[in-house]
């Protein structure tokens, strides 16, 4: 029987979600041979292969996760190539972590944790001055702008859901979700300097509802509907997923994920003590 960090990898290291988005996660960073990077919210190490996929050789990675069983995953993807496997809160982990780090990257997982702004907040003193907090979020959550009605196969399944009586809550309307505007005030409200956004497109190669599409994919992950356990919820939203395909597609939906990058916005004392460290 698979671990959980197995599992999880077999269906992510699939999808193009995960794939498209690490990759331009890490080109988006500008990663460079000494530096010292940090995963956290790692799952199975994806994050961190896209990261050594741009620099195969000088950076020092972190890898960190809750989950011990991620961080099993990742630690048997990458092995020595990462120095450090923390199993860890996401906010906590800072305190972990000695000299201050030349990035910290955070895919598709940062509205997950307990609270996103605290660990903001946690790892903003950990981030050298020129360094950088890098994290996505999902277009499922999150308003990208333009066409309000444009949303992800995601979002389309759990307004149908719900709209059929299967599920006792939707998501708010597009409108009212997070947008550029609220996450920027976010990290400047945690002391960060936001200086990039930018939203991905993310290609479905297959069919949503097919096995091995995307959206049938996340469902494996994280299940829409509940159940006894993961395997009955996951049944049970497959099960739901086919009979609803032409009620998604009449959403014309897309995927797509929105990419933040932010420096620490450093008061004159620390600025001052930043130049007295390095002298």
């Amino acid at each position: 029987m698979s671990t959980w960090g197995e599992y999880y990898h077999e269906i992510a290291s699939h999808m193009a979600l995960y794939r498209e988005s690490n990759r331009r996660l890490a080109e988006l960073a500008e990663l460079r041979p000494g530096m010292t990077v940090v995963d956290v919210g790692c799952g199975s190490g994806l994050t961190a292969l896209a990261a050594l996929e741009q620099v195969p050789d000088g950076l020092s990675l972190i890898l960190v996760d809750s989950q011990p069983a991620m961080i099993d995953q990742a630690r048997h993807l990458l092995g020595d190539r990462a120095q450090v496997y923390h199993v860890a809160d996401a906010a906590d982990a800072a305190d972990l972590i000695g000299e201050k780090v030349d990035r910290v990257l955070c895919n598709l997982a940062l509205g997950s944790f307990r609270s996103p702004e605290d660990v903001l907040a946690r790892w903003r003193g950990k981030i050298k001055p020129t360094g950088r907090f890098c994290f996505t979020l999902s277009g499922t959550y999150f308003n990208t702008g333009g066409h309000l009605e444009t949303v992800s196969p995601q979002y389309a399944f759990i307004q149908e859901l719900q709209q059929r009586g299967l599920l006792s809550r939707g998501l708010p309307a597009v409108d009212r979700l997070p947008n550029q505007r609220s996450i920027e005030g976010t990290l400047i409200g945690a002391r960060y300097k936001p200086f990039h956004y930018e939203v991905q497109a993310i290609e479905s190669p297959v069919p949503e509802a097919e096995p091995g599409g995307e959206l049938y994919n996340l469902l494996r992950l994280s299940p829409a509907l509940p159940g006894r356990d993961h395997q009955e919820a996951v049944a049970r939203s497959l099960e739901a997923l086919a009979p609803l395909a032409g009620a998604i597609a009449a959403h014309q939906p897309a995927w797509r994920v929105v990419h933040f990058m932010a420096q620490p916005s450093l008061s004159p004392e620390e600025i001052l003590m930043s130049k007295f460290q390095r002298g």
